[in-house]
């Protein structure tokens, strides 16, 4: 009978999640900045959402081996071109660059910031996921690179720089992402076009030097962030990243994980990536600005905030600062106890290091999961903000393309299908986190038993990374 009773509690739960996902009594309007309401308590959707990744763990060992690649059998080689797109892509930087100064300047009237910050920073990390890696294929910088700096070694004064360490310019590439994300994030006045304009220009200034310097393959691998960032959402695409889009370069998704080599460095890049997205959700909660009012209430910690207001101005962003800076390092703690606990079922000589190394690019699907759950209704709504922008992108009362009076329409989607897809995104995201992670675990522990024990941490902490994502989604956004 007990048995019976949690079955049918199991059973009436998912029962309820499918019936109210596709078939729910109640829509509710959203607008830029509104998430969808839950309509049925949050605490369902994460019940149900543990027992379907909890079912994956168990049934995974079935259908892994048969549907998975090993890494050996997948190449991640790939050729930088078209310079066609690259001609176009860096024209189109230089317009944006020069709209965004001399154009209007509220956030939203002028093109460069729903180019970047929807179209491109939301809306191409889509693209990627979806195909695999096409940034490479239309990178401007790549463009100035083959045009300028091929031309400048000729130069006896201009020296590249022939012995250095990945190192380097991996810290320099961690460095900038963090950089990026603090201007993406905090920094208040992102949504400028002025500032906009002025972070473009430094951003191709510092690529153009990193290139001179250390050559266009090394700072496209290891320090250009767009390159890595679509890079990394890119392996889980459809597409092998070859140059021909043939028959013979499909791949079934997510196998792109398992491909190459890694080093810690891009293990800390995916870590603040994954870290990154979630902490742009908890940026907008109550939660977090209550965490904030507690933080500076603590006695002994009122002088430091004195001090550092004085120095900085606005406490609100330093914290903000601070949280963006802490979140990956506490995330990359608990991901390294989690790989710590299952370190003696795997072989001698695997230290911590090493299975980070290994089991980071597994987060990778979560990463895209939780992109793609986040701005979900931000992509389809701001983006819509470009349609007469484009039309008229100085505002000199042009109509171009005859989309100058186009008007937003905020409920382009309802209720039912926003949330399928958000809950989707984020189940199927973890799920294959865990799937491919349980797949590396078994190849590198011959008995299979051990392995599923060596895992065990790792399923433990995808799952409640879960039920975080889950949580943060349903809470409403405040400003």
């Amino acid at each position: 009978m007990v048995k019976k009773s949690h079955f049918y509690l199991l059973s009436n739960i998912l029962l309820r999640f499918i019936s109210i996902v596709f078939f729910p009594s109640i829509g509710f309007s959203h607008g830029l900045n509104v998430r969808y309401e839950l309509p049925i308590p949050l605490y369902m959707y994460i019940i149900t959402s543990v027992f379907i990744i909890v079912v994956t763990i168990f049934l995974s060992k079935y259908f892994i081996n048969k549907y998975i690649k090993s890494s050996k059998e997948i190449s991640e080689r790939h050729k930088y071109n078209n310079k066609y797109l690259g001609v176009f892509s860096f024209l189109i930087l230089n317009s944006l660059i020069y709209i965004g100064y001399y154009g209007n300047q509220g956030s939203l009237n002028n093109i460069i910031n729903v180019f970047i910050w929807v179209w491109f920073w939301v809306g191409f990390a889509y693209l990627s996921i979806i195909s695999g890696r096409l940034w490479p294929k239309i990178n401007p910088w790549f463009f100035l690179f083959s045009s300028i700096i091929k031309n400048l070694y000729k130069f006896k004064w201009i020296k590249r720089v022939k012995r250095h360490s990945i190192k380097e310019v991996s810290l320099l590439g961690i460095f900038l992402l963090i950089i990026f994300l603090w201007f993406a994030i905090v920094f208040p006045g992102r949504e400028v076009p002025k500032n906009l304009s002025f972070f473009l220009v430094i951003y191709s200034l510092i690529t153009f030097i990193g290139m001179l310097i250390y050559g266009r393959v090394r700072w496209f691998n290891h320090a250009e962030i767009f390159s890595i960032y679509f890079g990394m959402l890119g392996r889980l695409g459809i597409f092998k990243p070859y140059n021909n889009f043939n028959k013979s370069n499909f791949r079934i998704p997510f196998s792109g994980i398992l491909m190459g080599k890694g080093n810690i460095y891009s293990a800390i890049f995916i870590i603040i990536a994954v870290s990154s997205i979630s902490f742009d959700g908890l940026l907008e909660t109550n939660f977090w600005n209550n965490l904030k009012l507690f933080i500076i209430s603590i006695s002994f910690l009122i002088p430091i905030f004195k001090l550092l207001v004085s120095v900085f101005g606005d406490l609100h962003i330093i914290l903000d600062t601070l949280g963006i800076i802490f979140t990956p390092m506490l995330l990359f703690i608990l991901f390294s106890l989690s790989c710590a606990k299952g370190l003696k079922y795997f072989k001698q000589n695997y230290n911590i290091k090493t299975l980070i190394i290994i089991f980071a690019p597994s987060l990778i699907p979560i990463a895209a999961a939780y992109h793609v759950a986040h701005y979900f209704s931000f992509l389809l709504i701001a983006g819509q903000l470009a349609f007469p922008l484009i039309s008229d992108p100085l505002n000199l009362g042009w109509d171009l393309f005859n989309t100058a009076n186009y008007k937003i329409n905020p409920f382009i989607i309802n209720a039912k299908i926003g949330w399928s897809v958000i809950l989707f995104s984020v189940i199927i995201g973890h799920v294959a986190s865990i799937i491919i992670s349980q797949k590396i675990a078994y190849t590198l522990v011959v008995n299979k038993k051990n392995a599923i024990k060596a895992h065990f941490p790792l399923s433990i902490f995808m799952i409640l990374y879960t039920v975080f994502s889950l949580w943060i989604l349903s809470e409403p956004i405040i400003h």
